[in-house]
């Protein structure tokens, strides 16, 4: 009589939960995503990544401005990060990534203002959040951009009419969503009207106002408007940080505990920047599916001349450390730290090793 030996079943652990939020925005993690790489380099540390915005009833919104959620990744503009980090959370730096190109002053064709000295005594609109759960964001980029604009032309703050442009900031219509795609998807449906400055511009209540560079080229190619100022003009890289350069951070407490998942997570951000300064023909078109620009012709732009490898360089850090003085000194963030103590670049480093084994 033969013996049958049956092998004990081996356990499996299951795989650690981590939630990621990614801004619509020019990084190599939205490609990750949509290349699959994000998954499929968790899956490999034993992990398993989840969007933030698959939360129920917008349980996802908030906490990608806040941080408010733990165990999360966050990939975007760095204002809300940099809000985080001084007021609400506990989170390290772990890579950024140089920003969209900066903004440009827009005003109506056929008005007369030709050179932003001409604003003087103007109109210039301010876009205000009504939701005070968290940091007025947009706002915080255009007024940076514009009081630099100012500079430049010799004029002060006090010198132009500011004109709060207020806006619901009401995510409710929103619906839980798997993936980042989803989620913009649905946001472009639902945009009736243009966005509160540019409809103010338009309706003659306002003189001027500062949006992304591609969003000018959308307002110059209807024949209504034209542009009085580029700061990307210029060669002085600090008037060009109105939300930027853009940072990936993570909860410290599960950076220590699971640092496996953080090399993950940049392991797949990083193959996602080398494909993108690769084949900038294709990531422009993936780029659309992710971003609020659907013209792969102006992605195509914005990616020419930017490595889109995460990165924590000096310029990076110092650029964050403008960032974050601004943001103090204008009321929007009230903590303080030093940007170098914030930032650990051992996750980059061993994302980078283990890549070139």
């Amino acid at each position: 009589m033969s013996t049958v030996l049956h092998e004990k079943p081996r356990l499996v652990a299951d795989p650690v939960e981590a939630y990621y939020t990614i801004c619509p925005v020019l990084v190599a993690s939205n490609i990750a995503v949509e290349l699959g790489w994000l998954d499929e380099e968790f899956k490999r540390a034993g992990g398993k990544a989840t969007f933030l915005r698959s939360l129920p009833e917008n349980g996802g919104w908030l906490p990608h401005y806040r941080h408010s959620f733990n165990p999360l990744f966050r990939d975007g503009g760095a204002i809300p990060t940099l809000w985080a980090k001084a007021d609400l959370t506990d989170t390290t730096l772990i890579a950024t990534t140089a920003s969209q190109r900066a903004g440009q002053v827009v005003v109506r064709a056929g008005s007369g203002i030709r050179r932003v000295q001409d604003l003087a005594g103007r109109r210039i609109g301010l876009f205000k959040s009504q939701n005070d759960d968290k940091i007025d964001f947009a706002r915080a980029t255009a007024q940076h951009g514009l009081l630099l604009v100012l500079e430049l032309a010799g004029l002060s703050a006090e010198q132009v009419q500011w004109v709060d442009l207020a806006d619901d900031d009401d995510p409710s219509f929103l619906q839980p969503s798997q993936r980042p795609v989803e989620l913009w998807t649905q946001i472009k449906a639902h945009r009736g009207q243009p966005p509160v400055d540019i409809q103010a511009l338009a309706d003659d209540r306002v003189d001027a106002i500062l949006v992304q560079a591609s969003t000018a080229a959308s307002l110059v190619a209807t024949g209504k408007y034209t542009v009085i100022e580029d700061l990307e003009r210029y060669t002085d890289w600090t008037l060009k940080i109105s939300n930027g350069p853009y940072t990936t951070a993570v909860n410290t407490d599960f950076a220590r505990q699971h640092p496996e998942l953080v090399v993950a997570f940049l392991r797949a951000a990083i193959r996602a920047g080398r494909w993108i300064n690769a084949n900038p023909d294709a990531a422009a078109e993936l780029f659309t599916r992710v971003t609020f620009n659907s013209d792969p012709a102006l992605v195509r732009a914005a990616l020419h001349g930017r490595d889109f490898v995460p990165q924590l360089s000096a310029q990076n850090l110092a650029a964050l450390e403008l960032k974050k003085t601004f943001l103090r000194e204008h009321g929007y963030i009230k903590g303080d730290f030093r940007v170098t103590d914030w930032a650990d670049a051992s996750f980059l480093e061993q994302a980078h090793a283990s890549l070139q084994d």
